[in-house]
Protein backbone atom coordinates (compact mmCIF):
# COMPACT_ATOMS: atom_id res chain seq x y z
CA UNK A 1 0.00 0.00 0.00
CA UNK A 2 1.37 3.34 -1.00
CA UNK A 3 0.32 6.81 0.19
CA UNK A 4 -0.49 8.01 -2.66
CA UNK A 5 -4.11 9.36 -2.93
CA UNK A 6 -4.47 7.69 -5.87
CA UNK A 7 -3.45 4.13 -8.04
CA UNK A 8 -0.85 4.57 -10.80
CA UNK A 9 -2.64 4.82 -13.94
CA UNK A 10 -2.32 1.11 -15.43
CA UNK A 11 -1.45 2.67 -19.21
CA UNK A 12 1.82 4.01 -18.35
CA UNK A 13 4.45 1.28 -19.10
CA UNK A 14 6.08 0.09 -16.01
CA UNK A 15 9.22 1.77 -15.18
CA UNK A 16 12.78 0.31 -16.31
CA UNK A 17 16.22 1.97 -14.60
CA UNK A 18 17.63 3.93 -17.38
CA UNK A 19 20.33 6.26 -17.69
CA UNK A 20 18.06 9.48 -16.06
CA UNK A 21 17.86 7.40 -12.93
CA UNK A 22 19.34 8.68 -9.72
CA UNK A 23 18.50 5.98 -6.82
CA UNK A 24 19.18 5.96 -2.86
CA UNK A 25 18.65 3.15 -0.58
CA UNK A 26 19.44 2.82 2.43
CA UNK A 27 19.04 0.22 4.87
CA UNK A 28 19.17 0.88 9.46
CA UNK A 29 18.91 -2.09 11.28
CA UNK A 30 20.34 -2.35 15.13
CA UNK A 31 20.27 -5.25 17.25
CA UNK A 32 17.63 -4.31 19.19
CA UNK A 33 15.42 -5.65 16.25
CA UNK A 34 14.22 -2.59 14.58
CA UNK A 35 15.15 -2.21 10.28
CA UNK A 36 14.00 0.32 8.45
CA UNK A 37 14.18 0.04 4.82
CA UNK A 38 14.25 3.36 2.63
CA UNK A 39 14.34 3.64 -1.17
CA UNK A 40 13.98 7.04 -3.10
CA UNK A 41 14.18 7.31 -6.77
CA UNK A 42 14.38 10.11 -9.24
CA UNK A 43 14.09 9.32 -12.96
CA UNK A 44 12.42 10.71 -16.20
CA UNK A 45 9.27 8.77 -17.49
CA UNK A 46 8.83 7.91 -21.10
CA UNK A 47 6.58 10.88 -21.46
CA UNK A 48 9.17 13.51 -20.07
CA UNK A 49 8.07 13.55 -16.95
CA UNK A 50 10.48 14.13 -13.80
CA UNK A 51 8.82 11.17 -10.80
CA UNK A 52 10.27 10.77 -7.46
CA UNK A 53 9.37 7.58 -5.95
CA UNK A 54 9.82 6.79 -2.11
CA UNK A 55 9.34 3.53 -0.13
CA UNK A 56 9.94 3.28 3.16
CA UNK A 57 9.56 0.34 5.35
CA UNK A 58 10.05 0.04 9.11
CA UNK A 59 9.27 -2.43 11.69
CA UNK A 60 10.15 -2.53 15.14
CA UNK A 61 10.50 -5.69 17.11
CA UNK A 62 10.40 -4.12 20.36
CA UNK A 63 7.33 -2.19 19.17
CA UNK A 64 5.81 -5.50 18.19
CA UNK A 65 6.74 -7.31 21.72
CA UNK A 66 4.80 -4.37 23.32
CA UNK A 67 1.26 -4.44 21.56
CA UNK A 68 2.09 -8.36 22.60
CA UNK A 69 2.79 -7.97 25.88
CA UNK A 70 -0.38 -5.11 26.34
CA UNK A 71 -2.62 -7.21 24.69
CA UNK A 72 -2.12 -10.13 26.96
CA UNK A 73 -2.09 -8.32 29.56
CA UNK A 74 -5.53 -6.72 28.91
CA UNK A 75 -6.98 -10.36 28.32
CA UNK A 76 -5.44 -11.28 32.07
CA UNK A 77 -7.07 -8.70 33.50
CA UNK A 78 -10.11 -8.72 31.53
CA UNK A 79 -10.57 -11.98 32.43
CA UNK A 80 -9.66 -11.75 36.74
CA UNK A 81 -12.44 -8.47 36.15
CA UNK A 82 -14.59 -10.85 35.25
CA UNK A 83 -14.16 -13.43 37.71
CA UNK A 84 -13.86 -10.97 40.65
CA UNK A 85 -17.35 -9.39 40.04
CA UNK A 86 -18.43 -13.38 39.80
CA UNK A 87 -16.92 -13.57 42.97
CA UNK A 88 -18.05 -10.56 44.43
CA UNK A 89 -21.50 -11.46 43.62
CA UNK A 90 -21.37 -14.75 45.48
CA UNK A 91 -19.84 -12.98 48.20
CA UNK A 92 -22.68 -9.95 48.55
CA UNK A 93 -25.47 -12.80 47.98
CA UNK A 94 -24.58 -15.05 50.46
CA UNK A 95 -23.59 -11.98 53.02
CA UNK A 96 -27.28 -10.25 52.31
CA UNK A 97 -28.83 -14.17 52.51
CA UNK A 98 -30.43 -14.10 48.70
CA UNK A 99 -33.05 -16.86 48.22
CA UNK A 100 -31.30 -19.82 46.90
CA UNK A 101 -34.14 -21.14 45.39
CA UNK A 102 -34.44 -18.56 42.27
CA UNK A 103 -32.65 -19.89 39.20
CA UNK A 104 -30.07 -16.62 38.76
CA UNK A 105 -28.88 -17.19 42.66
CA UNK A 106 -28.65 -20.98 42.44
CA UNK A 107 -26.54 -20.84 39.34
CA UNK A 108 -24.55 -18.51 40.60
CA UNK A 109 -23.76 -20.27 43.39
CA UNK A 110 -23.11 -23.17 41.38
CA UNK A 111 -20.74 -21.59 39.08
CA UNK A 112 -19.06 -19.81 41.51
CA UNK A 113 -18.09 -23.05 43.63
CA UNK A 114 -15.60 -24.22 41.06
CA UNK A 115 -13.59 -20.82 41.88
CA UNK A 116 -14.19 -21.14 45.48
CA UNK A 117 -13.95 -25.04 46.10
CA UNK A 118 -10.33 -25.18 47.04
CA UNK A 119 -10.10 -22.56 49.04
CA UNK A 120 -13.32 -23.80 51.15
CA UNK A 121 -11.76 -25.17 54.91
CA UNK A 122 -9.20 -22.88 54.80
CA UNK A 123 -11.57 -20.44 57.48
CA UNK A 124 -14.82 -21.02 59.00
CA UNK A 125 -17.32 -19.05 57.09
CA UNK A 126 -19.61 -17.31 59.75
CA UNK A 127 -23.08 -17.69 60.01
CA UNK A 128 -24.81 -14.13 60.55
CA UNK A 129 -28.39 -15.12 61.19
CA UNK A 130 -30.46 -17.54 60.08
CA UNK A 131 -29.62 -17.12 56.03
CA UNK A 132 -26.56 -14.93 56.15
CA UNK A 133 -22.96 -16.52 55.86
CA UNK A 134 -19.58 -14.29 55.67
CA UNK A 135 -17.63 -16.14 53.34
CA UNK A 136 -14.28 -16.04 53.67
CA UNK A 137 -13.02 -18.75 51.51
CA UNK A 138 -14.83 -16.13 48.40
CA UNK A 139 -11.85 -13.23 50.00
CA UNK A 140 -9.22 -15.57 49.96
CA UNK A 141 -10.03 -16.76 46.54
CA UNK A 142 -10.82 -13.30 45.19
CA UNK A 143 -7.13 -12.37 46.77
CA UNK A 144 -4.98 -15.36 45.67
CA UNK A 145 -6.40 -14.96 42.07
CA UNK A 146 -5.58 -11.27 41.91
CA UNK A 147 -2.13 -12.33 43.10
CA UNK A 148 -1.95 -15.27 40.15
CA UNK A 149 -2.79 -12.21 37.57
CA UNK A 150 -0.51 -10.00 38.55
CA UNK A 151 1.64 -12.66 38.66
CA UNK A 152 1.35 -13.38 35.19
CA UNK A 153 1.54 -9.78 34.06
CA UNK A 154 5.00 -9.38 35.81
CA UNK A 155 6.31 -12.93 34.04
CA UNK A 156 4.61 -11.43 30.46
CA UNK A 157 6.58 -8.19 30.86
CA UNK A 158 9.46 -9.75 31.91
CA UNK A 159 9.41 -12.58 28.42
CA UNK A 160 8.02 -9.40 26.68
CA UNK A 161 10.58 -6.54 27.62
CA UNK A 162 12.42 -4.82 24.98
CA UNK A 163 15.85 -5.79 23.62
CA UNK A 164 17.99 -2.71 24.03
CA UNK A 165 21.49 -2.93 21.74
CA UNK A 166 23.67 -1.43 19.12
CA UNK A 167 22.97 0.48 16.28
CA UNK A 168 24.21 -0.30 12.49
CA UNK A 169 23.36 2.22 9.51
CA UNK A 170 24.32 0.69 6.09
CA UNK A 171 23.46 3.48 2.69
CA UNK A 172 23.76 3.33 -0.76
CA UNK A 173 23.66 5.73 -3.60
CA UNK A 174 23.70 5.57 -7.34
CA UNK A 175 23.84 8.07 -9.73
CA UNK A 176 23.35 8.05 -13.02
CA UNK A 177 23.59 11.45 -15.47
Amino acid sequence: MTNQPYPPDPRTPRYAPGPNDDTVQSYNANAAGTFMESQRQNYVDPAGNRVENRVETYEDRNLQKASLRNWITGIIYFLLGVLEVILGLRFIFRLLGANEGSSFTLSLYQFSHIFVGPFNGIFNDQAIGSKSVFELSTLVAMLIYALIAWGLVSLCRVLLAPNYGSQHISSTRRSMR
